[in-house]
């Protein structure tokens, strides 16, 4: 992947750079990361998204303008780079030079490239093949890199040129900042270290169930199972005293571990007609839960959100937590023992 860093406000130049990469190395829209990409959407966790596809990327390209130096973040994301510096080619757009990054982490940083020229693009051409990011035809390249300079770079220049130039005061608050920046990162480090030691430290204690104890009281998995077995008990517990039964049956013949489309039960059968008419239960082939009943349809999807969890987040470590706590018991809510031991409500059998 290729990890396109830029101000916002470059971001029609930095689509014309991907469009001129992707096009003349073949390669595809997911292959490329940009910073003001937006399929980040609204409420997703993007300062994580960017920091996954900054250690991803098999090259790094922080695109060096005056709006990149006047921004904040964009500074604080050239400091992140450290993290893939291997993939990291700071690319210089003029009307700066290399003596831009003189007061960046990166002043001698050997790998910059400052585009001048098609000439340079063509340099970064060669870095990308070297870092074996998709092939090109140069010859063909070259002339589209002319093009991309004439059409795109010059004009950005002339744009650059014209603008406010940063005043010191800014220059020495972004200094301030980047100080503070990898302050904080140095601070973040050493916390990360100090826990990394406790964690050893705990491994290495004698009392195993003390270690059990700690390490069960950071068990997320735990919580939100048990959070999820109290709203399907609360749920179930709320409805008359026969409808767990057809909802534990609807269940099992829905996830194919039971032939039995519903529940048959002679001992219960005048109540299921009461609850017939009031509209929980209807008859096919079985009693069936209702689910246009607003309580028979609350509880489904609660049992339904259950299901999901232990589909997706069933560990070894949570199975363990589960046979120590419910020792004998199937960690599967396809048996009725789960229904009545863990969910807390009556099951009739079919038959009886």
């Amino acid at each position: 992947m290729i990890f396109i860093s830029h101000s916002t406000r470059d971001g029609d130049l930095a689509i014309k750079l991907m469009d001129l990469l992707q096009t003349q190395f073949n390669l595809q829209r997911e292959n490329f990361f940009l910073t003001s990409d937006e399929e980040l959407k609204y409420g997703e966790d993007w300062i994580e998204s960017i920091r996954v596809g900054m250690d991803e990327a098999n090259l790094v390209l922080p695109l060096i303008t005056p709006n990149f130096l006047g921004s904040q973040f964009c500074l604080c994301e050239l400091g992140a780079t450290w993290v893939n510096q291997k993939a990291l080619v700071p690319i210089i757009l003029p009307p700066l030079n290399h003596s831009a990054l003189q007061e960046t982490p990166f002043r001698s940083w050997m790998q910059s490239l400052t585009l001048n020229s098609e000439q340079d693009l063509a340099r970064l051409a060669q870095t990308m093949v070297d870092k074996n990011v998709g092939k090109v035809n140069f010859p063909r390249f070259n002339t589209r890199a002319k093009a991309f300079y004439n059409e795109v770079l010059e004009p950005f220049k002339v744009e650059m040129e014209s603008r406010e130039v940063i005043s010191e005061a800014l220059v020495t608050q972004l200094r301030k900042e980047l100080k503070q920046f990898k302050e904080a990162y140095d601070e973040a480090e050493k916390e990360s270290e100090q826990l990394r030691k406790e964690n050893e430290a705990l491994r290495d204690m004698k009392d195993k169930e003390e270690v059990k104890a700690y390490e069960y009281s950071n068990m997320e998995d735990w919580e939100m199972f048990t959070e999820l077995v109290r709203k399907v008990s609360s749920t179930l517990r709320k409805l008359p005293k026969v409808l767990p039964s057809v909802l534990f049956q609807s269940f099992r013949y829905d996830n194919r571990k039971s032939d039995e489309r519903g529940l048959y039960s002679p001992s219960a059968n005048d109540e299921l007609k009461i609850l017939e008419n009031r509209g929980f239960v209807v008859w096919d082939d079985g009693w069936q839960p209702n689910e246009i009943h607003p309580q028979i349809h609350t509880a489904k999807i609660a049992i339904q959100e259950l299901k999901k969890f232990l589909d997706t987040n069933l560990t070894e470590e949570l199975e363990v937590r589960f046979n120590e706590e419910y020792e004998g018991l199937i960690f599967d809510m396809a048996y009725s023992d789960f229904w009545e031991k863990i969910l807390g409500v009556i099951i009739y059998h079919s038959g009886e």
